[in-house]
Order: structure tokens, then sequence, then C-alpha cells
């Protein structure tokens, strides 16, 4: 590794910061998330994210939290959760979501520049036009919604996350 990597590297450490890993506990069934362990010299040790990778995590994290429900921190989390409650038309609660993801992502200090929201839910792409697959048939039928941004950070990094996904409407 150069020395404009290393460089590189830092800045996103310092910048863009670390924290525990937090892996999902049973992708697909469940929100929930588990810290990770590694082996360190001394036994096992609390694995680590940095730079963009905690930054992903980080966001994914506060998309599954329901804003206030943090008593150490009432701004942290995801408000679109409440418009998956109102009985409201469809295309209206989708909107509120997205105003939601991009609140979200508005509030945190190391995006700069929000360049896409993207909320799929399988009922457009290629099953849309009668050529329909199967991950877009299981999409519509699982009813929710595959969350994918695309966003700059304040090192330059321009990062396309999968932040997870959401019950449908």
């Amino acid at each position: 590794m150069d020395r404009t990597e290393r460089e590189r590297q830092a800045a996103q450490r310092r910048y863009l910061g670390w924290g525990l890993a937090f892996e999902p506990t049973m992708p697909g069934v469940d929100l929930a998330r588990d810290v990770v362990f590694d082996d360190g010299p001394n036994g096992r040790v609390l694995a680590l994210v940095a730079g963009t990778d905690n930054v992903a995590q980080s966001l994914a994290v506060a998309l599954t939290t329901l804003r206030g429900s943090n008593v150490f921190d009432a701004t942290f989390g995801f408000d679109g959760l409440n418009a998956l409650a109102e009985q409201i038309e469809p295309n209206l609660i989708r909107e509120q979501v997205r105003i939601g993801i991009i609140t979200l992502l508005d509030r945190d200090p190391r995006v700069r520049k929000i360049v896409d929201v993207n909320l799929d839910d399988g009922r457009l792409g290629a099953g849309a036009t009668g050529t329909d697959d199967t991950a877009q048939a299981a999409l519509r039928s699982s009813r929710t919604l595959q969350v994918q941004v695309q966003f700059e950070t304040i090192t330059d990094d321009r990062l396309s996350v999968h932040l997870g996904e959401l019950p449908s409407v």
C-alpha cells in the first residue's frame, strides 16, 4: 500500500469515523443485528468498521430504528416507518418513506450530497414489461421495498449503499 492510499484511508477513518461491526442475525427474516467478533492476538476481540463501511452500516441501522426510540438520542432513526402505519394512498406513503430517507441522509454530517434514492418493490423493471424473472416475482410477493441510495461523503467518496428492506405498501 503506497503513501497516498494510507493517507486516504486515514482521512476516511478520521472524517467518516469508526465503530463496532454489527451483522444481521437472521438476514431476510429479522431486522435485529448483533456484534461481531474477530480473532485477535490475545483471543477474541470486537470487530470494527471504519470509513465508508462505517457510514453504510450507520445508515442501515438508522433506517431500521424508529426515530425517537433511542432514549439517549431522540433525533436518531427513521421517521418514515410512521408513514407505513397510516391509512393513506400507497403512492403518498412511498413518497413519505422517500422523504424520511432523504431526511435521514441529510441529518448525517458525513453525507455531503444525496445523488439518488431508489425504492424498488418489483413493480417496475423487467416484470412490468412482461419478461418476469424470479427475483422480481419474489420481491413483489414479499411486499418489501429494497432501499438503495447513492450519495457523496465529505471525503469525496461516492457510495451506492443498499440500506435494507422495509415493509411495502
